[in-house]
């Protein structure tokens, strides 16, 4: 059975079990020390006066069980008394605590909340090594059960940079030719500088877009792993990690490709400790610098396994290439005839592959990391 009281304090609704009854506790959110109340005031309480009723019916009491008895009152066994309470004696400490997202009831030490997925406990992670299996299957069960809006929110990314980057092409564009009929005659070379600002702009508006969006999905997805039951509009939640995340892929692209060119197995080695960087960046808002050093923590002992799982993912992803250099061998053959038809069937198994396989990898890469901090 639970209590339900309100902390005579603040007021805030508090629960606990009916054998906490009596007991003093803090409250979890002034720190006062409040008294659980009993579960039934119609109960027989014990008000002090057993001595009275002796001494009306003429039974002797002795002196010192007698509320008459003369002498002060020790403070501490007074039940006047202010004493603070132990942490460990308080009812909220040791095992239940209220979720803070949907006020249920769940164990103290809990890391979700079993009845709304909150996640309530963000501090260090015991980062722990994971199978493949383990990776794939969970990977499926997500992808089946959430088919829709995972495909849905890689399509409304695709879209939005296809407006964004034509935005930009269109509008620096425009200012490129206004700016070259300007300075052309006047100055030819500050007119090819001109130019090349211009196009190193519009590279950087481009993948600040690519950046962006990308941020915004892998936290949909990072939600929807853990239960968090994302909307559409979290592909809009990446701007404060924006600027952190384009510093960071660059110098990731720097040391993988100096990896790549002492002769690649660095350059695979980088990939596998560090490309965790970004979930920690939208996971945890953790600077630059220590998104790249936590990384190294979550892929202790996986990037082996990373390694083979990318393995996996490559060959996946070439089997629309050996299916379209097959069907062009065959119509350079002797009388090998394609029509039309079948040419823009073969594209469209292409395109749908990769409709599927993107989002499905990418949900790979966050499962992976939910499951090396044990989300």
């Amino acid at each position: 059975m639970t209590i339900e009281f309100s902390c005579s304090h603040c007021n805030k609704v508090l629960k606990t079990s009916d054998d906490k009854a009596g007991r003093r506790a803090k409250c979890p959110q002034c720190g006062e020390p409040i008294l659980v109340p009993a579960t039934d005031p119609s109960a027989p309480m014990d008000d002090g006066f057993d001595g009275f009723d002796q001494l009306e019916s003429g039974t002797p009491v002795p002196e010192d069980q007698s509320f008459l008895a003369e002498g002060p009152v020790r403070e501490e066994d007074s039940f006047l008394a202010e004493r603070p309470v132990r942490e460990e004696d308080s009812f909220l400490s040791g095992n239940q605590m209220d979720c803070p997202m949907c006020g249920e009831s769940i164990p103290a030490d809990s890391k979700r909340c079993q009845h709304c997925g909150e996640t309530l406990q963000k501090g260090e992670w015991v980062p722990r090594k994971i199978k493949i299996g383990e990776v794939f299957s969970r990977t499926w069960e997500v992808y089946k059960a959430n088919l829709g809006s995972i495909i849905g929110i890689h399509i409304i990314a695709y879209v939005l940079y296809a407006v964004g980057a034509t935005a930009v092409f269109m509008v620096l564009g425009a200012i490129a030719f206004a700016g070259a009929l300007v300075l052309a005659q006047a100055d030819p070379g500050l007119m090819i500088a001109g130019l090349i600002a211009i196009y190193i702009l519009a590279i950087l508006l481009v993948y600040s877009i690519v950046f962006y969006l990308m941020l915004g999905v892998m936290n949909y997805l990072l939600k929807l792993v853990k239960n968090e039951y994302p909307g559409i509009g979290e592909i809009f939640s990446g701007g404060p990690f924006l600027g952190r995340m384009v510093l960071c892929s660059i110098v990731f692209i720097l040391a993988y490709s100096a990896g790549l060119i002492c002769l690649i197995i660095p350059g695979l080695i980088v990939v596998c400790m560090f490309w965790p960087y970004a979930y920690l960046l939208i996971d945890r808002d953790l600077p630059g610098i220590d998104a790249f050093t936590e990384s190294r923590k979550v892929t202790d002992g996986n990037k082996l396994t990373m390694f083979l799982i990318y393995l996996i993912m490559t060959g996946i992803t070439m089997v629309p290439y050996v299916l379209m250099l097959a069907t062009m061998t065959g119509m350079q053959q002797p009388g090998g005839q394609a029509s039309a038809l079948g040419l823009l069937i073969l594209f469209g198994f292409v395109a749908l592959f990769y409709l599927l396989l993107i989002p499905f990898s990418m949900l790979l890469n966050t499962v992976s990391y939910a499951e090396m901090t044990n989300q």
